[in-house]
């Protein structure tokens, strides 16, 4: 049975990923005595707390920095830790710990939702307990300064926060609590309730929000024979908090509902072997529904999505039978065609899962999890193309090596390697002309047999270290 059931949060914000010109590269880290293989130093994991007690989020800010929270252990009631971490960097740059008035204690069971709703403004969505105060139990924290200090929480309701999103100058979020059953609610981003809020059922299970051209996606399952999800919609301009905007764009019989984000839509099948399945929603309904690959067979396992700007969806799994618990990323522009797993490293501490990525695919994902709090850089690949002009020279000749990057970073290092005995030794570098293009002239100055490759360095935060294929050099006497 899979354990993630909350959505990631995706922001609609322009390209981070402005690394096109201009650009030059670290040489690849590695010991003198050469490197084996592919090495991704840039993929490893890095923990940013070792005291968490929630679910928790994360957010891309617009200057490509983010923004995550999740509840911290205090006392009986708990704080909210807001932390900011730099792209490229492995630790919080800025902390800060958020309270809650007259005692209230923060409810775990969620974890605290963030969204970067502008420039320097960070807003932070908490549920708590209990003091039935006028307002609500619910409330936003509000930054106008990046997320460095807040000011003091706003009430905005009693519906619990399952999954938010912002659509336009509105922050939409749903819950499922007793005795009001699903509910969404949608407020303007600096705070204030609305006098009612739409109830899409009345019972409590698994929810889900996402967004499709400023109209509202609502989903959730009910538990009957087995799990049956269903999914509202309401159009953009509509009133959000009327139950009456929305209407019923689907309904999956034996599916968890384990996350939304954007169009997207991820539920546990259990016909069958058992498996992720994916959905994409076109505007009046959910089109096929496209089996993740590797998910079948069951769990124990834990689920993330997320649909970058670009509409490309990744789907992130933690399962106890690929690779003990590493964290592996998947992705598909349309659900039929996926790019194979990538490892992002060991995540068996991790419960749950949020991603903030820009519309290059690259960011961060936040794993809490087992009073830790680990986040994996997700990178964008690099393409290198590699050639010889000619495969075969005498001794004391030359040939070109020569080839190109993609994504084009004009300026950026590249490295000529040579293998032995099973290591790569850099023997000269360059870089990146326009297009991408760089070239190198390869001298035969011994006989024998030689495999050559070109390596691109990686950008700190967006960008792998990116490898070609070997190409062979024989060199004759």
């Amino acid at each position: 049975m899979a354990c993630m059931r909350r959505s990631a949060l995706a922001l609609s914000i322009a390209s981070l990923l402005c690394l096109f010109t201009a650009l030059s590269g670290a040489a690849l880290a590695g010991p003198a005595g050469g490197v084996k293989g592919d090495p991704q130093p840039e993929l490893k994991p890095f923990k940013i707390s070792s005291t968490n007690s929630s679910p928790g989020s994360i957010a891309l800010e617009p200057d490509g920095s983010f923004a995550a929270a999740w509840v911290v252990p205090s006392g009986t009631v708990g704080k909210i830790s807001v932390c900011l971490l730099d792209r490229g960097g492995n630790s919080c740059s800025h902390s800060v710990a958020l309270g809650a008035p007259n005692g209230l204690g923060m409810d775990t069971s969620y974890g605290p939702h963030v969204l970067v709703t502008s420039a320097n403004h960070v807003a932070v969505l908490e549920d708590t307990c209990c003091d039935n105060v006028h307002g609500g139990d619910t409330l936003l924290y509000s930054s106008t300064n990046g997320g460095k200090s807040f000011g003091a929480p706003e009430r905005i309701g009693n519906v619990a926060v399952g999954g938010a999103t912002q659509i336009g100058k509105d922050i939409v979020f749903i819950g499922a609590d007793f005795p009001d059953g699903v509910q969404v609610e949608s407020i303007p981003v600096g705070g204030s309730p609305p006098a009612s809020v739409a109830t899409l059922n009345p019972a409590r299970y698994d929810v889900g929000i996402g967004s499709y051209k400023g109209g509202v996606l609502a989903g959730y399952d009910v538990l009957a024979a087995n799990y049956t999800t269903s999914l509202r919609y309401a159009s953009a301009g509509g009133n959000f908090n009327s139950t009456g905007s929305y209407h019923a764009v689907g309904t999956f019989g034996n599916e968890q509902l384990i996350a939304m984000s954007g169009s997207a839509l991820l539920t546990y099948s259990s016909k069958g072997k058992g498996e992720l399945v994916l959905r994409l929603f076109n505007g009046t309904s959910f089109g096929s529904a496209h089996t993740v690959p590797g998910t079948t067979g069951g769990g124990p396992e834990w689920f993330g999505l997320d649909q970058d700007p670009s509409g490309n969806v990744h789907v992130f799994s933690s399962r106890g039978f690929v690779k003990g618990y590493d964290a592996i990323e998947e992705s598909t522009s349309n659900g039929s065609r996926w790019s194979a797993p990538v490892d992002l490293g060991h995540a068996i501490t991790a419960y749950s899962f949020s991603a903030a990525l820009d519309s290059h695919g690259s960011g961060l994902l936040l794993g809490p999890g087992g009073g830790q709090v680990w986040a994996f850089p997700v990178l964008e690949a690099q393409n290198v193309s590699f050639a010889l002009k000619s495969s075969t020279i005498k001794k004391g000749k030359s040939t070109i090596g020569s080839g190109k990057g993609s994504p084009v970073g004009v300026g950026r290092l590249v490295d000529l390697q040579v293998e032995k005995s099973g290591r790569w030794y850099t023997v000269a570098t360059t870089h990146e002309k326009s297009g991408g293009s760089f070239s190198f002239t390869i001298k035969g100055s011994s006989a024998g047999t030689f495999t050559y490759r070109a390596v691109v360095s990686d950008l700190a935060g967006y960008l792998m270290y990116g490898y070609s294929n070997g190409k062979s050099l024989r060199v004759n006497r």
